[in-house]
């Protein structure tokens, strides 16, 4: 119990700063937040994907803290996680007991997204960053509850 506690308490210091996103990740959901930039005037020109101001924000206050693990793909492959269903899926029925797998996915996104540019947005559209953080919070809200409470629930 000392060491669930220990740890909720963690994830709560790195998370709860980013429960301040919770209405744009809400607003966005299913929207895009990001788009291609691509000059007329020059021939030869390239295009580069250009991204939402609070997008950017939320993926630099992410990097910050203590949520990414680039040893994800192991939670990966112990969870069989192979597609958005299974990471929607899992989200839904993660406990304290299994809280890693929420960093995990949350790290794919993050760190992936340094190269895979698309996935940033993807997060976003699919709700994936948005049930992350809801299932951190309803966490919290279950930990906040007296043991003989939580005990049912865990």
């Amino acid at each position: 119990m000392d060491y669930r506690r220990k740890l909720i308490e963690r994830y709560r210091k790195d998370v709860e700063p980013l429960f301040r996103y919770l209405p744009w990740l809400e607003d966005k959901r299913g929207k895009k937040v990001s788009s291609n930039y691509q000059s007329d005037e020059l021939a030869h020109s390239i295009s580069f994907p250009v991204y939402d101001g609070t997008l950017m924000g939320f993926v630099k206050t992410v990097q910050r803290t203590g949520l990414t693990d680039r040893n994800y793909v192991y939670v990966y492959s112990r969870y069989g996680i192979k597609s958005e269903k299974d990471e929607h899926k899992l989200i839904a029925e993660i406990t304290v007991k299994n809280v890693e797998v929420l960093t995990a996915i949350m790290s794919n996104y993050i760190i992936g997204g340094m190269t895979k540019g698309w996935l940033w947005p993807k997060a976003v559209e699919e709700g994936i960053f948005l049930e992350i953080l809801l299932k951190f919070k309803e966490l919290f809200v279950l930990w906040d509850q007296p043991a003989d409470v939580r005990g049912k629930q865990e």
